[in-house]
């Protein structure tokens, strides 16, 4: 960062409580004088344990910025940018559209995730969640066809569920790891089964693993600090929206490009539901649709369905321009979004599904993000 010249950081999200993903930023903030705009973390503090509460490093996160963090709850969108959306798929162990969400035990599994987009590239990142909470995910459908899949926990053996990586199918997988003998990360079973995915994946690691076990690496040439003794280990994505690619770089001459994972042809997907509106749920209910495809799409003879059958017409909305997004309201059509949870189907006019989403509960003025 200093070589770069960041002297702000707009937005700061620490994904969970341990000291591997928010140590350093009181370095960053008190003796690089790196302004933090807005900090966001998990929240729930009052429910650490005493040890973690008095650790140095923790101390250090909380008084540099913790004490002024926001809690980042799922379904929370952080306003970046009019082209990019950053959207919490999970935290706390709870994840969109879970009706009566229990926190979860494991601090790893609590972790906050992240879905960004940059125009059509999707980029996923989900600090240290393991199988529970991607089981979640990849039962609502929450993440679907990323270009990139930050590796959940380091590349372990306890994330990355074979449902999950179905869901995204990830064209680049990046892991950030050490080269710690009692973590081992990544393990080679997890590189293994990476392997096995569709394409397969290009996979890139921040450091070479050396201390054996059941540790392993990618060939050298796509690890950003094969030697794992100095400063190396850097990966820096760059998104170019207009030329549909991205490039993944390290080191002073390591840079591979990959398009962007875009469809030439219609892709309308669920964007958003409005179930529990702040009035008259049979007026102002509401469903947003989004064309994620190059080609514009006309909606004439489309229609929303819920599990019962009743149906919105989408007719009225006319044409859907690429990249664009259009909202109907209810207005007393027979389709009543269910509070308590339903299954939402976006229907061409051949009755074929393109799109569905499922919840499980709702919160009153609050608009349900899909993910899709």
């Amino acid at each position: 960062m200093d070589r770069a010249g960041v002297t702000q950081i707009d937005f700061f999200v620490a994904t969970h409580y341990h000291s591997d993903h928010y140590g350093g930023i009181d370095d960053l903030v008190e003796d690089f004088g790196v302004h933090v705009l807005e900090p966001f973390d998990r929240g729930d503090k009052t429910f650490l344990p005493g040890s973690k509460l008095t650790e140095p490093t923790y101390v250090d996160y909380q008084r540099a910025v913790g004490e002024d963090a926001r809690q980042l709850k799922r379904d929370t969108t952080i306003p970046l940018d009019s082209a990019m959306t950053v959207t919490c798929i999970s935290s706390g162990g709870a994840v969109i559209g879970e009706s009566n969400p229990t926190t979860g035990a494991d601090e790893n599994d609590m972790s906050v995730s992240l879905l960004i987009t940059l125009g059509t590239f999707r980029y996923f990142i989900g600090g240290d969640i393991e199988q529970t909470t991607e089981a979640k995910i990849a039962e609502r459908d929450l993440v679907l066809d990323v270009d990139i899949y930050q590796a959940n926990h380091h590349g372990s053996d306890t994330s990355s569920l074979p449902a999950f990586m179905t869901d995204m199918k990830p064209r680049v997988i990046i892991i950030s790891n050490g080269n710690r003998a009692d973590y081992r990360h990544p393990r080679q079973s997890t590189l293994t089964f990476y392997a096995t995915l569709p394409g397969p994946p290009t996979v890139f690691q921040t450091n070479k693993y050396l201390k054996g076990g059941n540790g392993g690496n990618v060939p050298d040439a796509f690890i950003a600090d094969p030697e794992t003794t100095d400063d190396d280990g850097t990966i820096l994505v760059t998104v170019d929206t207009a030329g549909g690619s991205y490039k993944v770089t390290y080191g002073t001459n390591s840079e591979h490009t990959f398009s962007v994972k875009a469809t030439t042809g219609a892709s309308v997907v669920i964007e958003s539901l409005l179930p529990n509106p702040a009035g008259d749920d049979t007026q102002l209910e509401e469903v947003t649709m989004r064309n994620k495809g190059g080609n514009a799409v006309s909606l004439s003879g489309w229609k929303l369905q819920d599990r019962s059958g009743q149906a919105w017409s989408l007719t009225n909305l006319g044409t859907l321009a690429p990249g664009q997004s259009k909202t109907i309201r209810r207005n007393g059509m027979a389709m009543s979004l269910n509070n308590s949870g339903d299954e939402v189907k976006l229907l061409d006019a051949a009755d074929i599904v393109k799109d569905s989403f499922s919840y499980t509960s709702s919160t009153e003025g609050t608009a349900i993000q899909t993910g899709h």
